[in-house]
């Protein structure tokens, strides 16, 4: 007889990953649109911006006038300067979703590190020492030099 019933346990499946459809906006890049939204995208479309600059929507137009590169960028200056001058710090990312036939992306902020997390590597640095000065040390403690 098994020690447990697993009849009551819960039973967990793996989700089915659905990448997330984003658009980065950096300095030397401008806009990257990855390939999840590039699937999404129709043919012809044009892209707008919220005035704090926190949402972007994109939405069909036969005027539309957008073209994206075959690495899924396109460089649009004025926009990536209203994004900044609205106090977004580049890189950033939208995390875009289908709304009323509309991909609306959303401003991710990226989570601040964990509190002494850059500590702890900045102390593992200090401890590495090369062979040369684990040498050097070696020698100065056969001699009598270090304490």
């Amino acid at each position: 007889m098994a020690k447990y019933d697993i009849s009551t346990f819960t039973w967990y499946d793996q989700e089915p990953r659905r990448p997330e459809m984003r658009i980065g906006v950096s300095e030397s890049c401008g806009l990257r649109f990855n390939a999840a939204l590039q699937q999404r995208l129709p043919e012809h479309f044009r892209l707008c911006v919220s005035p704090d600059k926190r949402v972007m929507c994109i939405v069909e137009s036969a005027e539309g006038t957008i073209t994206l590169r075959k690495n899924g960028s396109r460089k649009l200056p004025k926009l990536q300067r209203d994004i900044e001058d609205a106090g977004v710090i580049l890189p950033a990312r939208y995390i875009f979703y289908v709304e009323d036939g509309m991909l609306f992306g959303e401003l991710r902020v990226p989570k601040p590190p964990k509190p002494g997390a850059s500590k702890r590597k900045a102390a593992q640095k200090s401890r590495r020492i090369s062979n040369s000065q684990e040498n050097h040390i070696l020698e100065g403690l056969n001699h009598g030099k270090l304490c």
